[in-house]
């Protein structure tokens, strides 16, 4: 085969690099879905040629270094220009998260060497493409977003937001979703290299055609009449935010912006709108404007810091300023950026070299949406968009979802694009409408259908004055979560970890006849 011989490991390495970094376009912000498909096929083609174990994993490395080396390069910005890191220590750190998040693919490539049969029909190519690399492919998704408190950044399924697959996120999620499309990807290579395509493209049909019959199901219905709300987008520069002379300004702004719509029953400010500790503006710069919300009885919530000084803790939260006593805390926290794993030993050091170091605490587990007038709202703060099935208790009592960020960290990068595509596949998912409130840009009213109704401009002030419906019911993934999936893989795994054992006992009895 001169086409195999053609690619000699080097070549390999440098073609799976190149296929991991064309998967990253299949993502926001450019979105072309069928890059998805090209790079899961290349990378099962050459798990399939894989000699050893070792080799697998060598190409789950490759793919990775190439698929994540561009799709989170977004962490420069931040680390380097504005946690005014040195460049050389910058590079290094992206390159460490970065060769950490490859581990999972690697992890992936060695399922698969692992558990592969000897190739010597149509039934093991099936079995291969069909069965044992979508689940070890979504097994690794699956781990990658929990484990050490969970990385799911690009997570495939986001890729086919806009095809008929999604349909099948408010039954699976997006990482199901993820499932599909490597399945997809191994039943074009089975249509390719056998002549099982009758049955291949049946299942094609069958796949993407429940996809398009799903798409219109009605999974939720509306609850009364839409509510009006205020989406405030500063436009404050990162590296301004925090200045102390900019307090005042940058008050002055979102109060001016509020009273303009206070007529809203709803105003929203970004994530750490206020660049300081909620409990001092509120007896200081915003004593006057605090005390007209709670006597107009007004629903303006504004990201803050929130102090508990008693327990030295500081939480990245939202707070009604029309009642302070509504407020909810983050519980999901930015690894290495809102909290620092193995903090006692980090601190001492830092006290030895006398680095400033602090962390945020993350907020409870239970928290409830809060009752705001006639509305029950679940609240998020900007990472835990990420997390579909942390976010479904909340989503199932309330009336809908309202999310804040500020993506000025990471502004004219990737990231800000991908996070949005997260709050659009988390409306699929939850069946709730989401109103998201940003710093820098993608403020935006998202559907149930995961479509963005109304979106401000980017990098720009401005107000997003609109209608958010109420909705009720649960869809399955609400009512699921993950379950499916986890036992799913997971069967997929025994079945393969069995044969696998069966081939080692068959062969036993030969080995010592032999000698």
């Amino acid at each position: 085969m001169k086409f195999l011989a053609f690619f000699r490991p080097k070549r390999q390495d440098a073609a799976l690099f190149g296929l991991g970094g064309l998967m990253v376009f299949a993502h926001a912000p450019i979105g072309i879905a069928p890059l998805a498909l090209i790079a899961l096929m290349g990378l099962f083609w050459f798990w399939q040629q894989a000699p050893t174990v070792t080799r697998a994993v060598q190409q789950g490395m490759w793919f990775g270094f190439g698929f994540f080396g561009i799709g989170v390069s977004w962490l420069i910005s931040s680390i380097y220009l504005y946690a005014e890191v040195p460049l050389p220590l910058a590079v290094l750190a992206v390159l460490i998260f970065i060769g950490f998040l490859s581990l999972y693919f690697m992890l992936a490539g060695a399922l698969v060497g692992w558990l592969r049969r000897p190739v010597e029909g149509q039934f093991d190519q099936a079995w291969y493409w069909l069965g044992l690399m979508p689940a070890v492919w979504v097994l690794a998704e699956l781990i990658r977003g929990s484990l050490f408190g969970g990385f799911p950044f690009l997570v495939t399924g986001n890729s086919h937001l806009y095809t008929s697959l999604s349909g099948y996120v408010p039954v699976i999620g997006a990482m199901g979703v993820s499932w599909l499309v490597a399945l997809t990807a191994g039943l074009l290579l089975w249509l390719f290299k056998t002549r099982g395509w009758v049955l291949a493209s049946a299942a094609l049909v069958l796949i993407w055609g429940g996809g398009f019959l799903l798409d219109r199901v009605v999974w939720v219905t509306p609850k009364g009449q839409p509510v009006d709300i205020a989406l405030l987008q500063g436009n404050v520069p990162q590296e301004q935010k925090w200045q102390g002379d900019q307090l005042r300004p940058t008050l002055e702004r979102y109060v001016s912006m509020t009273r303009e719509n206070m007529s809203a029953d709803l105003v929203v400010w970004p994530e750490t709108a206020v660049p300081g500790y909620f409990d001092v503006v509120e007896r200081g710069a915003l004593r006057s404007f605090v005390r007209d919300a709670q006597l107009l009885e007004k629903t303006i919530l504004m990201g803050v810091i929130r102090r508990d000084g008693a327990n030295d803790a500081y939480f990245n939260s939202i707070v009604n300023a029309g009642n302070p006593e509504q407020f909810y805390d983050k519980r999901h926290l930015v690894p290495f950026s809102e909290f620092f794993p193995f903090y006692d030993l980090l601190s001492v050091i830092s006290g030895w070299f006398d680095i400033p170091f602090s962390e945020f605490t993350a907020g409870g587990i239970g928290q409830k949406p809060l009752q705001l007038g006639e509305h029950k709202v679940a609240l998020s703060v900007c990472y835990e968009m990420a997390f579909g099935t942390e976010l479904a208790p909340g989503a199932r009592d309330a009336d809908f979802l309202v999310t804040v960020s500020n993506d000025a960290w990471f502004a004219h990068t990737l990231e800000p694009a991908q996070q949005m595509q997260d709050a659009q596949m988390r409306a699929l998912e939850l069946g709730r409408e989401i109103a998201r409130a940003t710093n820098t840009g993608y403020t935006a009213i998202v559907g149930v259908d995961g479509l963005v109704r109304e979106q401000l401009p980017l990098y720009g002030p401005g107000v997003l004055r609109e209608k958010i419906q109420p909705y009720q019911g649960e869809t399955p993934f609400v009512r699921w979560g993950h379950t499916p999936l986890w036992l799913g893989t997971l069967l997929v795994l025994l079945i393969g970890i069995g044969w696998r054992f069966r081939r080692s006992v068959v062969r036993q009895p030969g080995r010592k006849q032999s000698q």
